[in-house]
């Protein structure tokens, strides 16, 4: 039996000794196929990968997939959701280094960086009234979407004095029960927030935020929720971080709100279409951040990574449930 790893990540002795203590009788497999389908799979019991082969009669004996990714939206109608094969994704990895981003991106704005930081071209001093920052305390984020990434952004915004609300399929589940490689990190126990609403109660939410930040998976329940209705409730001069994958928020709609109200700016780091076309209507659009897709890239990816591959292997030795099992029901 195997164990393949198809990645582009470098496969050090490290990693190969630690998967080796844990499972001798597994073959250990590199490759970096982009096309999943043109891997051999005989005798591959388990997956390390992005991208998943759909002619899976040629792997018998495949029992369990881990993602190298946090989202499993690029398995959209694949034919491993009709299968009892288990699906693991990397939740919890990006955590600390997205939840930065946010953090680094608010503050940001508050504080006008991308006026600021036009000073230096120009060799002019400034109205320096007219380029005042904002103080943070006291104002109001909502996250939408409260897993790892969530819980570390309201840990590091209310270290800076932000009324933290929340917004979550199943707020009455305030525990975090995946995998989180960063010691102290997050809000484990759902202890931060001084509120808490479902899904359906998005629009209770909306009014109360000065900052609204984006985290939620794409999944068919997800994907557009966030449009001209919605962004018409916020509040005007508020502002909204979005590094969840695209669509989520109406990009569109989006771009409406900056230009008319009542939105003062925004930050997105996905897009529907990736890489972004260059004549996409974004770019002209005013007081709006982009990023091309970079919130969750870190030097440390894959190290932090193989800590999830680790403890997974060790629970798939001993038939013990896995982590970040992806539902098939909700599709994260």
């Amino acid at each position: 039996m195997k164990i393949l790893f198809n990645m582009v990540f470098e496969f050090t002795a490290d990693h190969r000794a630690a998967v080796q203590a844990l499972a001798p009788e597994l073959e250990i497999v590199i490759s970096a196929e982009p096309d999943p389908d043109k891997l051999d799979g005989t005798d591959v019991a388990v997956l390390v990968t992005e991208p998943v082969p759909r002619n899976l009669e040629k792997w018998p004996q495949l029992r369990w997939v881990q993602l190298l990714s946090a989202g499993s939206n690029h398995l959209k109608d694949h034919p491993i959701w009709q299968t009892n094969i288990a699906v693991t994704n990397g939740s919890g990895t990006h955590g600390v280094p997205i939840a930065q981003y946010i953090t680094v991106t608010w503050l940001m704005m508050m504080h006008r960086m991308t006026e600021l930081l036009k000073f230096k071209d120009t060799h002019k001093w400034p109205n320096r009234a007219a380029l005042a920052n904002d103080v943070v305390r006291d104002l109001t984020v909502g996250i939408i979407g409260y897993g790892a990434i969530g819980r570390e952004s309201a840990r590091q915004l209310s270290s800076l004095g932000m009324n933290v609300l929340c917004l979550k399929r199943y707020p009455v589940d305030r525990v975090h029960r995946g995998f989180n490689p960063w010691p102290g990190s997050g809000d484990p126990e759902g202890t931060i927030p001084k509120h808490w609403f479902s899904h359906d109660q998005l629009a209770d939410m909306l009014p109360l935020c000065d900052l609204v930040v984006v985290t939620v998976p794409s999944t068919k329940d997800t994907d557009g929720m966030i449009g001209p209705a919605e962004l018409a409730l916020m509040k005007p001069g508020s502002r909204m971080i979005v590094i969840s994958r695209g669509g989520i928020v109406q990009e569109a709609a989006l771009a409406d709100a900056l230009r008319k109200g009542p939105l003062a700016e925004a930050v997105v780091d996905c897009f529907v279409k990736e890489p972004i076309p260059p004549d996409h209507f974004f770019f002209d659009v005013p007081n709006l951040i982009m990023t091309p897709h970079m919130s969750g890239v870190f030097s440390a990816y894959w190290p932090v990574l193989f800590k999830l591959v680790e403890q997974n292997l060790g629970h798939f030795k001993n038939d013990r449930a896995l982590l970040n099992t992806v539902s098939r029901q909700n599709g994260y």
